[in-house]
């Protein structure tokens, strides 16, 4: 297996200009520069307070700037069981000692469901903001730059080009919210992934299933039907963390209408009841009735499904390439490297390269209008970010998009996947993320866990537009 190498044009096969306004908000190009000190004569939403209170002439050099007692604080999404766990503290105690005045406090929210409900307390409250959030850009990232909540990068870019154009591609792409009404460069993309098919190779050949056999949805399904009928139970999804069936409706969504059905269905040229997207709902209805997708769907949660799959107890996960980056030290399946990706499997051939994923995580300058504030969380960002700092980073987790570095770390499991994404054509991450209400993640992912309880396809999309009604 090729290992993985993230360059400008791999990357940019993976995105189309329709993913703009979706996924994380990274860093551009930054081409461009400033003779005023970096600073950018750009009055459009979003502007700093560090802008608006220090005038046409602020100093942007911000590592230059001398810090004294700057407290700042930091939401990630990572878990210390990981390996990216360690990898991420080594970044933060790496800045303190490097800028011993500035402290740096951490608020980790690894699950999900906890990580959406910290976000819904922040929009409500934007006093209880950290310095630098973590997000996955789309509406609710539009609605804080809206807001005036986050900080324009143009200028920190301008007064430093070389970081800009350290992006490469996929960062690049993930930088504009025109779509969104306005201007400019927001948030710092960091790390990207896309959604597969994990199996293990001894159950699959234990009962006669040649994985490269499986290439469409009919193939998987039939592949399910063989397992189950030999007393094998094919997934043991946790859908008690409800974005399990949230990801799994994202994806049939682009392996069946293509990635464009993101966008129709945030314009509601796609109605949430329509035909369309009752196929889909019936699909995962389907599947869980036949018993494919769990034994105890409501009752497991995402780390029981995954302990499940790494000790043989199902022969399929369908996750995120940030599985590959977990800590499976000790499990004989991965040591006997007995785990395999594959792509996931398309019900439309049409669109068999086009996936779920994207930018995994963007990090986001909160305006609080304390200058030494801002500047401090701008210098950790592009800390983070930085060539040295990324080259460690991408040992345990091999999928940066902030910077153009070549590695061949990682794991086999990493590199796979790796060789996988290099060939996607078009991808968009959650389907909900394109829409302009910001709720939708939320009411879609709830609706569709009401098929572990019994919903038909009808009810599904019932369920999704009374909310939507609600709202309006």
């Amino acid at each position: 297996m090729e290992g993985f190498i993230l360059k400008k044009k791999l990357v940019g096969l993976l995105l189309t200009a329709a993913m703009l306004a979706t996924a994380l908000a990274g860093c551009g190009n930054g081409n461009s520069s400033s003779s005023d000190n970096g600073g950018s004569t750009d009055s459009g939403a979003g502007d700093t307070a560090a802008e608006s209170d220090a005038g046409e002439g602020t100093d942007y050099d911000v590592e230059n700037r001398e810090y004294k007692d700057v407290n700042i604080t930091i939401h990630t999404r990572w878990d210390v069981s990981d390996v990216s766990g360690p990898l991420y503290q080594a970044i933060v105690e790496g800045f303190m000692e490097k800028y011993p005045g500035i402290t740096v406090e951490q608020i980790n929210i690894p699950t999900e469901s906890e990580w959406l409900n910290s976000e819904s307390v922040l929009m409500s409250d934007p006093s209880s903001m950290p310095n630098v959030l973590v997000e996955y850009g789309g509406s609710r990232t539009a609605e804080y730059v809206k807001s005036n909540l986050i900080v324009k990068m143009d200028p920190y870019y301008e007064q430093y080009p070389e970081w800009g154009e350290s992006f490469n591609s996929l960062g690049e792409s993930l930088t504009d919210y025109s779509s969104y009404g306005m201007d400019g460069i927001y948030g710092v993309p960091f790390t990207a992934y896309q959604v597969m098919l994990f199996y293990n190779e001894d159950i699959l050949s234990e009962n006669d299933i040649d994985p490269q056999s499986i290439e469409s949805w009919d193939d998987l399904m039939a592949a399910c039907e063989t397992l189950k009928a030999n007393g094998v139970q094919p997934f043991d999804m946790g859908e008690k963390d409800d974005y399990r069936f949230g990801h799994l409706h994202s994806a049939l969504n682009y392996k069946t209408f293509g990635c464009d059905m993101a966008e129709k269905l945030g314009s509601r040229e796609v109605a949430y009841d329509g035909d369309e997207q009752k196929e889909i709902y019936q699909m995962i209805i389907d599947a869980s009735d036949k018993g494919y997708l769990g034994t105890n769907l409501l009752g497991n949660d995402d780390g029981q499904e995954r302990a499940l799959f790494n000790t043989g107890k199902a022969a399929f996960l369908f996750m995120g390439t940030w599985f590959c980056a977990e800590d499976h030290t000790g499990l004989e399946l991965f040591d006997n490297e007995k785990i395999h990706a594959l792509r996931m499997p398309y019900v439309n051939e049409e669109f068999k390269l086009h996936d779920m994923g994207g930018g995994n995580e963007a990090y986001y300058v909160v305006d609080t209008g304390d200058a030494d504030e801002v500047a401090a969380s701008v210098l950790f960002l592009k800390y983070m970010t930085s060539e040295e700092v990324v080259k460690e980073f991408v040992k345990g987790y091999p999928t940066p998009v902030c910077v153009n570095v070549e590695s061949e770390g990682g794991n086999y499991l990493s590199q796979e996947a790796s060789a996988i994404i290099a060939e996607t054509a078009e991808v968009r991450g959650d389907i909900e993320n394109y829409d302009s209400a910001t709720h939708m993640i939320n009411t879609v992912r709830q609706a569709l866990q009401g098929i572990a309880m019994g919903d038909d396809a009808e009810k599904v999309g019932k369920t999704v537009v009374d909310t939507i009604a609600q709202y309006e």
